[in-house]
């Protein structure tokens, strides 16, 4: 999924092109070793989707707003509720499984390397999805209840990225950005 952003293909959003690859990956795991109906993974891409929805309500997806937090760890997010659903939890275990990963993103810079979403965008996909599974299978371990709610690590996010410095909101101004190109390393992708 991440390439083909990156190669400025056509995908769906879920909950951005920047993170789109969290939540098709951890389906895909689900589906390939469990089998699930075609019905099912719907209904766990509906979860994921009012996972979603209510963090774009109620504070923001967007990195160029508040960093990839609301990015991929929305994405993730999505993803670890879809996921516990899948593997049986209950409509609190699902959310503690959002609230879990959610919440192991917060504070996380959106500082694409050139401004293109690639560097450290891909890698950040793979492990906003590892973080998804690790939140579900806890989240199945308890029995739902948690401290922290949903809405409260949104709420957080959102005041987090408020604070957060312009220069880590997708501008390639600040952090991995600028260091990558004060390193001088190889680069990768070619000269500026």
């Amino acid at each position: 999924m991440a390439e083909e952003n990156a190669s400025g293909a056509r995908l769906v959003t879920a909950p951005t092109c920047g993170s789109a690859g969290v939540v098709p990956a951890v389906l895909k795991i689900l589906e390939d070793r469990f089998h699930y109906s075609q019905e099912r993974i719907l209904q766990a891409l509906l979860i994921a989707g009012l996972i979603g929805a209510l963090v774009k309500h109620n504070a923001s997806i967007s990195g160029a707003e508040i960093g990839c937090q609301g990015e991929v760890g929305t994405a993730s997010a999505m993803a670890a509720a879809a996921a516990s659903f899948l593997l049986g939890g209950t409509l609190s275990q699902i959310e503690s499984a959002a609230e879990t990963a959610l919440e192991h993103h917060l504070g996380l810079t959106c500082d694409p390397v050139k401004g293109l979403v690639q560097i450290p965008c891909i890698e950040r996909n793979a492990v906003g999805a590892v973080t998804a599974l690790n939140a579900a299978n806890l989240s199945l371990l308890t029995s739902g209840k948690h401290r922290i709610s949903f809405d409260t690590v949104v709420e957080t996010m959102q005041q987090v990225g408020r604070d957060m410095n312009r220069k880590y909101k997708e501008t390639a101004l600040g952090g991995l950005a600028t260091l990558y190109r004060s390193v001088g390393e190889d680069d990768p992708l070619g000269s500026a």
